[in-house]
């Protein structure tokens, strides 16, 4: 991707926040599921980008799949990146095709985004756990480079369904104040102090280790990834 200009598009408006880095996401922001169909049209207007499309596995299900069927068909070139938490955690934590259970409560088959994905025809499907941090960068660099329409499905499942095991907590002594935890992570848990150091909320911790894993001193230790 060095060198080359990338968009990345969205569908729901958590994801622009305006100038709040690093949860700015999105270059747009349309309706549900648009994202996919939206960096296709950007692609063909700019076939020198690196298309992204984010789309939660709900939406995905609701309005994802036709995109991703028309990408294919179209020959585009984009990453299709499924944000897969295993609920609808925007709109009341409804099930949904992929959840593997019914409104009425009935445990039934889940249908596989994976399958879905292989089946339009797609030949680069991973799924990453996007709180392994290095891995999952990793995976972005290596399939956003490849040809053709491309999927990651990034799976964690939310706090709400997975309550957190530990909470990570800051060492101050080792803490050297670069905030780089704040600036790309930027959880709410992650508080900056008047002494120029970070202090991390217990009460909103989820204990992902994402900050730990990014800390370039060590000093955040204590949580446990589920």
């Amino acid at each position: 991707m060095r060198g080359k200009k990338c968009v990345f598009c969205g569908d729901i408006g958590c994801y622009t926040l305006g100038n709040a880095a690093p949860l700015d996401m999105c270059d747009t922001c349309l309706c549900m599921g648009a994202g996919i169909t939206v960096a296709q049209g950007l692609w063909q207007v700019e076939p020198d980008t690196n298309s992204f499309a984010f789309v939660g596995d709900s939406t995905f299900f609701a309005s994802g799949i036709t995109g991703v069927v028309n990408a294919f068909y179209n020959q585009a070139q984009l990453t299709v990146c499924v944000l897969d938490n295993s609920t609808t955690a925007m709109t009341g934590h409804q099930p949904h095709p992929g959840t593997g259970h019914t409104a009425m409560g009935q445990d039934v088959t889940p249908v596989s985004i994976e399958r879905v994905l292989w089946a339009i025809g797609l030949t680069t499907v991973e799924t990453v756990d996007p709180l392994d941090h290095a891995h999952a960068v990793e995976v972005v660099r290596r399939v956003a480079a490849e040809p053709g329409v491309k999927a990651i499905i990034f799976k964690s499942p939310c706090v709400m369904l997975a309550k957190p095991q530990a909470r990570s907590y800051v060492d101050a002594q080792s803490c050297i104040g670069c905030k780089r935890c704040v600036s790309q992570v930027g959880c709410p848990a992650l508080v900056p102090q008047e002494d120029g150091k970070v202090a991390i909320d217990a009460s909103q911790c989820t204990g992902c280790t994402l900050c730990e894993q990014i800390c370039p001193t060590h000093a955040i230790s204590g949580g446990e990834r589920l």
